[in-house]
Parts: structure tokens; sequence; C-alpha cells
């Protein structure tokens, strides 16, 4: 089983992290509500990350999800110009497309994404 290169380096990455910051595979499993098993997993790339999972690992180490996912810290700090919705495109779950707004912006108040999601007919609860 081969791991896509984008999750191995963000596992590397959350691993060096949480080794720097002087966390547990527990404390980070009670952070994010999951077993130890099942960060481990995380950890060492087997299963791919959730938008949820990545933004609470980077708000335990303080430091910006986009360090995480790109290994380059944010700098910018007064604006932010993204023409026409082209953000940092993200790859996460086959069907939907991820732009991050605002990735390049230090200091968020939030996390600022586009998602554009397959529409699904018969879905009707919408």
């Amino acid at each position: 089983m081969t791991m896509e290169p984008a999750i191995a380096e963000i596992a590397e990455r959350i691993g060096a992290m949480r080794d720097l910051c002087g966390f547990t595979c527990e404390e980070m499993a009670e952070t994010l509500d999951i077993t130890a098993e099942e960060y481990a997993e995380y950890e060492s790339g087997k299963r791919d990350f959730s938008f949820t999972f990545l933004y609470k690992c980077a708000d335990k180490f303080g430091i910006d999800m986009i360090e995480l996912l790109t290994g380059e810290n944010p700098h910018l700090s007064a604006c932010t110009v993204v023409r026409g919705g082209n953000g940092l495109p993200i790859k996460r779950r086959a069907g939907f497309e991820y732009y991050h707004l605002a990735a390049a912006f230090k200091n968020k108040l939030s996390e600022p994404f586009i998602v554009i999601a397959p529409y699904s007919e018969g879905n009707g609860d919408c």
C-alpha cells in the first residue's frame, strides 16, 4: 500500500510537531476525540486527514493549519488578495474541490475556504 505523497508529508509534519511540542500520541488522541490507535494510523499516513483533524492538530501545536499542509509559514499580516476564488487548492476528498482563500495570511480569525461539492440527485434534506 503506497501513501499519496501529500498525505505522507503531512503525516510526517504532524509527527514532527507532536515530538517538538512534547505531546504523546495519547494526548493528541484525546484532543482529537479518537483512540490512540486511530491517531497512530493518521500519523503513519495510513488514513487521510479531515479538515477538522488538521485544524485541531494545528490548534494544539499553536501553528497555522497551512504549515501542516504545505510546510511553509504564512507571512502576510495586513491583507491578502485572492482573485476569482483561486485559492490554494487542497486535495482531500474524491469529487470535492477545496480552495483555501487565505493560505499566505497569518493569525487568521477563521479558515476561509471555497468548497465545491458534487451534486447528488435525490438528497432531499437540503
